[in-house]
């Protein structure tokens, strides 16, 4: 094996000072124990699975309490590193999870809740320039008639072929079907299932969103 004189020095140093330690006496067993304990007084980790995709990597979520337990402010988040998905780690929008609810206010330096943190389902009419929050039955209800509404202006039965005949084809091309990474494969499976049904030809799946 070829080493080069950047990792020969990184490796002789590395050993040099494990063994410089040995040789003192002092055992770092204790301390590196003790890592995961120095958290500030009624502060827990408490394990979850990142929202963002399907991947399922572990972050610990740790808050604040009082002396009840009951939640007092969150203070950060980060990849738990008894997950053994992520092993600790998380990508940009794993690491920036902690903006998903609060932020940093420069202003006063102090912490609140995030003003742009959507917790309800927003309609924007068309033409208007104001989203409204609307309850998931209205918004559900909704998609549902304008899907059917599309489906039956656009659906197309039959569709004449080079000569002259026609076949059955039961397909609209006014709709298109966008998948993200917040779907597992079982979801995905039944999504796609769904739009053939309808009739839905264009399909398309992006991980990143």
């Amino acid at each position: 094996m070829k080493v080069t004189r950047r990792q020969f020095f990184k490796v002789t140093g590395v050993s040099a000072a494990a063994m410089a330690v040995a040789d003192l006496g002092f055992d770092l067993k204790p301390a590196a124990a003790a890592v995961r304990t120095l958290r500030i007084k009624n502060v827990k980790g408490v394990p979850t699975v990142c929202p963002f995709c399907a991947s399922g990597c572990g972050l610990l979520v740790y808050s604040e309490r009082d002396a009840a337990g009951k939640f007092v402010k969150l203070l950060s988040v980060e990849g738990d590193p008894d997950n053994p998905i992520n092993r600790g780690c998380a990508c940009a929008k794993g690491a920036a999870m902690f903006n998903l609810r609060e932020i940093y206010d420069e202003e006063t330096g102090e912490q609140k809740i995030n003003p742009f943190r959507a917790t309800k389902p927003l309609y924007r009419a068309a033409g208007s320039d104001k989203w409204e929050e609307k309850e998931w039955d209205w918004m559900i209800t909704e998609i549902a008639k304008k899907v059917k509404e599309t489906r039956d202006s656009s659906f197309i039965h039959k569709e004449k072929i080079a000569d002259g005949s026609e076949i059955i084809v039961n397909r609209t091309e006014k709709i298109a079907s966008m998948g993200g990474s917040g779907m597992d494969s079982e979801e995905c499976y039944l999504a796609a299932k769904m739009m053939r049904a309808l009739g839905v030809v264009y399909l398309e799946t992006q991980a990143r969103i």
